[in-house]
């Protein structure tokens, strides 16, 4: 008989396990922008979410567009501007973050529920699963006005509970409404961490176009599958971690000391790396978990 039919019985056994342990948990994934304008990439990366949710996973999924959001600002004759990695945001700059962001939330949600019907819903800014607040930024003694920038302030976390418990699968975008119903634009990975830390999920996973944390990131081989708290602290220090990598491993490290029990990073350059991560042992990106101490 041929040996790749064991080979294949072989992937079943191993995420058994896996199955029995995260039915019924929640798992909250950002989707970076980047990685979601590969049209073949992306048709894979929601597959597996269904592939997850009808295994009773609920999954929260938080959907990113920077380089959607670049290009209509260029379009517009808009400049890009960003200060230590956070969008400056003014009025026009705005809608079309929210413009670009909520056509993307429909989009996942119309390909979950017509390509492999599967239940999924939205969460909007108005429901206010979510309150944020304005972000005065210091930098030095300079007090730097970012415009409609703010942060997590609140999260409803029964209400959250509640919708995915019916719907199984919630999309958003890293939006939220302040006391005045002012909408502020959220940096991504910071408001998917706050998200995750607050409902407590089994994992937070981020979706990226690189294969994961590397000690070098010109070199794929460098990759580092597992890094505890203490030792992502030590590589941002050191400036191992850098540039486009220290928020994700920062937004990571905050929802593991905040009750988050693992938070991965892979890419979505891989077919069905979500899956490959979270059902087999190994997995295909990196890991971040507590201290073993802890």
């Amino acid at each position: 008989m041929d040996e790749s039919i064991f080979k294949k019985a072989e992937v079943f056994v191993e995420s058994f396990k896996y199955i029995k342990e995260f039915k019924n948990k929640i798992f909250v994934i950002k989707i970076g922008g980047s990685i979601y304008q590969v049209e073949d990439m992306k048709e894979s990366i929601l597959f597996d979410i269904a592939f997850l949710s009808l295994m009773d996973i609920k999954i929260l999924l938080i959907c990113g567009g920077g380089k959607f959001i670049n290009d209509e600002i260029e379009k517009s004759g808009g400049k890009i501007k960003f200060i230590d990695g956070l969008r400056v945001t003014d009025e026009k700059t705005l809608e079309i973050v929210k413009n670009v962001l909520f056509k993307i939330r429909d989009e996942i949600i119309e390909t979950l529920k017509i390509k492999f019907d599967v239940n999924s819903d939205k969460l909007s800014p108005e429901e206010k699963f979510a309150t944020a607040s304005k972000i005065h930024y210091q930098k030095g003694e300079e007090i730097i006005d970012l415009g409609f920038v703010g942060q997590l302030k609140s999260v409803d976390t029964e209400y959250i509970k509640d919708k995915l418990n019916k719907n199984g699968i919630l999309v958003c975008a890293p939006l939220a409404s302040g006391e005045n119903g002012q909408i502020y634009n959220i940096n991504g990975d910071t408001f998917a961490s706050n998200i995750a830390l607050n409902l407590k999920s089994e994992k937070l996973i981020f979706i990226t176009d690189v294969p994961g944390i590397m000690r070098n990131p010109e070199n794929p081989d460098t990759l580092i599958s597992i890094l505890s708290v203490s030792q992502g602290e030590v590589l941002i220090k050191e400036g191992i971690i850098k540039e486009g990598m220290i928020p994700k491993v920062k937004a990571g490290i905050n929802a593991i000391k905040n009750g988050v029990k693992k938070v991965h990073i892979i890419s979505g350059n891989i077919p069905h790396s979500l899956l490959l991560e979270v059902l087999t042992e190994h997995g295909v990106g990196s890991e971040i978990v507590k201290n073993e101490n802890e």
